[in-house]
């Protein structure tokens, strides 16, 4: 049988076309990577050590070196040192959800006695841990005071809010913020300081 020879270019064509689609589809999908999230790491040597299992007591240790490296002549080496985890804030007792502790004990000479929100601690950073650990131990060895209460009107410089402002910072937060946060916190320099009272009456 004789072939149509105008017919023979016209399967050729059609032919190498099925084989290139067929060739096309038969290619993987191209594999997304997946995105990594980026850690942050602590290059300043006093603080890199610190991982997420550093536990309060070794947090403690840290905060009682860097008091004493800023200057700070008793940073309650002769007290009684209680630090815990305690349980979802009891907003009753004066602890809301812009706090991640509580401190007691305030105006005893002999204990230093906060507790730090666990589930709130399991789900910060680094940079989060070290601003709550130094509010509350602020509270329970200084007897620092919050800058402006809840039921205070305070004009508040969102820039540069110190860290007994808040014990909760973003976590964007960096360790140099942290850094100089932490030396105006031991050099007692920053706005609206003030104590508690622990005067007789």
């Amino acid at each position: 049988m004789k072939m149509n020879r105008f017919l023979s270019p016209f399967l050729y064509v059609l032919i190498a076309n099925l084989l290139l689609l067929n060739c096309s589809s038969e290619e993987p999908d191209p594999v997304m990577e997946e995105e990594e999230e980026e850690e942050y790491v602590i290059t300043d040597p006093f603080y890199a050590d610190i991982d997420n299992d550093t536990t309060l007591d070794e947090y403690w240790e840290i905060f009682r070196q860097d008091a004493m490296r800023s200057g700070k002549t008793d940073p309650g080496l002769d007290r009684n040192i209680f630090v815990f985890y305690g349980t979802e804030p009891d907003f009753a007792s004066g602890v809301t959800a812009e706090h991640a502790g509580r401190a007691y004990t305030i105006c005893d000479d002999t204990d230093i006695r906060f507790e730090i929100i666990q589930s709130f601690w399991e789900d910060f950073t680094i940079v989060q841990r070290l601003y709550t650990f130094y509010h509350e131990a602020g509270h329970a060895r200084y007897k620092y005071r919050h800058p402006c209460e809840s039921n205070e009107i305070c004009g508040v410089n969102t820039e540069d809010l110190p860290i007994m402002w808040r014990s909760i910072p973003p976590g964007d937060t960096t360790i140099e913020e942290f850094v100089k946060d932490k030396n105006n916190f031991f050099a007692r320099r920053w706005e609206g300081i003030r104590y508690f009272n622990c005067g007789t009456n």
